[in-house]
């Protein structure tokens, strides 16, 4: 009789399933390293890798190949799932999915990403839920510091400055190594900084720029009309950020409903323009 040796998973394989789970949920390194963990691991190491497509495919194969994942398997899969998809709308799901498990390791990094895409699409109120919900459930998270990153981005595109500056000042480097977003931030709040604003029209007369600023108030937006500058004309504006690119965020959200919008400089602390 010939005895034969059940296939282990490799010294390198291993490593990479604590480095993985470690990174993407906070999973006890004592998990089962199960093949289809391993499978995982290498799956997470090509995302990691920026090798997205190829991790992606390789994602498919897994589900199609085993049985439905269950427990923390699920939760690490749905969440590869979320961060490998190309459609906003499938990785909300998935995130959210994992998010309301409770008690996942995976819940924390879930809530998040989900924050920060619901950012990215224009909704910040969302987004700020998400981020306080991470740091009232889990409090001594590593990604709790970098909340406070995204948090101060949500409420500098709800416009509240000031806030947004607090929450940047409470801000630390996550796990994404985000130390540099997190100083750009802080700086941003300093005296004599930069601002930033958008403009939706100029009028000759302030009749029309009432009416466009009326307008937007009924779609939902705060809006007001500046002062009539040397050139003659009055301009409808809206917010003040200190982030061109949260601006610009903003002006897709307005020309999405309709409304001409540019990103231009604001009048600075010493009230020029």
């Amino acid at each position: 009789m010939i005895l034969t040796r059940r296939p282990r998973p490799t010294r390198l394989c291993l490593v990479a399933l604590t480095a993985a789970i470690a990174s993407a949920g906070g999973l006890r390194a004592q998990a089962a390293a199960t093949p289809r963990r391993v499978e995982l691991a290498r799956i997470q190491a090509l995302a990691d890798s920026g090798r997205v497509p190829e991790a992606r495919e390789a994602l498919g194969v897994w589900y199609a190949s085993g049985p439905a994942p269950e427990g923390e398997e699920a939760a690490w899969a749905r969440f590869l799932r979320a961060r490998l998809s190309a459609d906003p709308d499938s990785a909300e799901v998935d995130y959210v999915w994992v998010a309301i498990e409770g008690g996942s390791a995976f819940e924390p990094g879930a809530r998040l990403r989900l924050a920060q895409l619901r950012l990215l699409r224009g909704d910040p109120e969302r987004a700020l839920a998400d981020l306080e919900r991470l740091r009232t459930s889990y409090p001594g998270d590593p990604r709790t510091a970098e909340s406070w990153l995204w948090t101060g981005h949500a409420l500098e595109v709800l416009g509240d400055l000031e806030a947004a500056c607090e929450a940047w000042s409470r801000a630390a480097p996550g796990e994404a190594g985000s130390g540099g977003a997190v100083r750009e931030a802080r700086a941003s709040c300093d005296p004599g900084s930069q601002l930033f604003a958008v403009q939706l029209g100029a009028f000759g007369a302030q009749s029309g720029a009432e009416t466009l600023r009326a307008r937007v108030e009924e779609a939902g937006f705060t809006a007001h009309v500046m002062p009539r500058a040397g050139d003659g004309l009055h301009r409808v504006r809206t917010g003040r950020f200190v982030h061109m690119t949260s601006a610009a965020r903003y002006a897709e959200r307005l020309r999405q409903r309709g409304f001409e919008a540019v990103v231009v400089l604001a009048a600075n602390p010493a009230g020029s323009s």
